[in-house]
């Protein structure tokens, strides 16, 4: 008959506390180590977060004075998760005891947690770079900014909402607008701010940026938009008797139906957003003549139009329409 192994008990948080391995730290640290978990042999102390310096210098003075890692972690898309949004993991070391110990807080998007450099000075890139990635703030940090995004990158690269895609920043898919190396603000492509990078062209190997033929619609005679002008309505969007479809207020499909009859530049000029804000380089009618004469190949240029205006300047140029 097979013997059943013994399953051990797993342990209560006081007495994980008493483990000689950190027995001594807990002491200095007194009610600062709200809560104590055990997995898989390694101890992990949740710590209260206003008193994660004291808990750093206790453990620090118990031998424990090597910072391998500081993390920052987004619970929330974890199922069943109730507590604050963020936490922090600090795993530490200890080469006399040849040991580890994992230490974790928890914050809100609001609240700061203090920062632990003046215990260890490598702390310093670990928690700029968490500031970076996740928007976690770090109080009395020396200087606290971002490490590998550039100041003014919207959003935080690592939060679970950030879209997988990326969003619009302009640096790989604005080539011509600014210089290699440039930093843009958000939103300053003309595009929303939530707006994700999709390359909507053909690639010819997977995994390479196209940057190449992005770059080439700047020689191709295209005008970069201006995106400053991307949300004015002139007082020119005004139907006309030879343009009656010449009204932001009209729907697309309103549009093209007025336009219908009429030539392929009367439709394409239909299917652009009629706030003829220039942010292409042209007003709306000057950007249809231009793409129907062949002065310009690039159909992304109307912002305000968006998806919409390129998918169906796109079917016009393809005679599907």
């Amino acid at each position: 008959m097979t013997e059943i192994p013994e399953q051990k008990v797993a342990r209560t948080a006081d007495e994980i506390r008493r483990d000689p391995l950190i027995a001594a730290a807990m002491n200095r640290a007194g009610d600062a180590v709200t809560d104590a978990k055990e997995f898989a042999g390694e101890i992990t102390l949740i710590v209260a977060r206003e008193r994660i310096v004291d808990v750093c210098t206790a453990m620090k003075a118990e031998g424990f004075n090597y910072l391998v890692d500081l993390s920052g972690l987004d619970y929330s898309k974890y199922p069943g998760h109730a507590g604050p949004r963020f936490g922090v993991s600090y795993t530490l070391y200890s080469f006399s005891k040849n040991n580890r110990v994992r230490l974790k807080v928890a914050t809100d998007e609001t609240t700061a947690i203090p920062s632990v450099t003046s215990v260890w000075k490598t702390a310093n890139w670990h928690e700029r770079e968490t500031y970076d990635m996740l928007g976690i703030v770090f109080s009395d940090h020396p200087n606290l900014e971002r490490i590998l995004m550039w100041e003014g990158f919207n959003g935080f690269p690592l939060r679970k909402d950030f879209p997988i895609r990326g969003i619009d920043t302009g640096a790989r898919i604005y080539p011509e607008v600014f210089p290699p190396g440039g930093g843009p603000m958000p939103g300053s492509t003309g595009k929303d701010v939530k707006d994700v990078n999709i390359f909507k062209g053909e690639w010819s190997h997977y995994g390479l940026a196209p940057v190449a033929e992005i770059a080439q619609r700047a020689k191709d005679g295209a005008q970069p938009p201006k995106p400053e002008l991307a949300t004015v309505v002139a007082d020119t969007a005004k139907p006309t008797e030879e343009a009656p479809w010449h009204n932001p207020d009209l729907g697309l499909g309103e549009r093209m139906e007025m336009a219908k009859a009429g030539s392929l530049k009367d439709k394409l000029f239909a299917a652009m957003a009629q706030t003829d804000c220039t942010a292409c380089g042209w007003d709306c009618e000057g950007y249809a003549e231009a793409i129907a004469n062949g002065e310009s190949k690039d159909l992304t240029l109307c912002v305000p139009g968006e998806q919409e205006t390129e998918s169906m300047l796109k079917q016009l140029m393809a005679g599907k329409v």
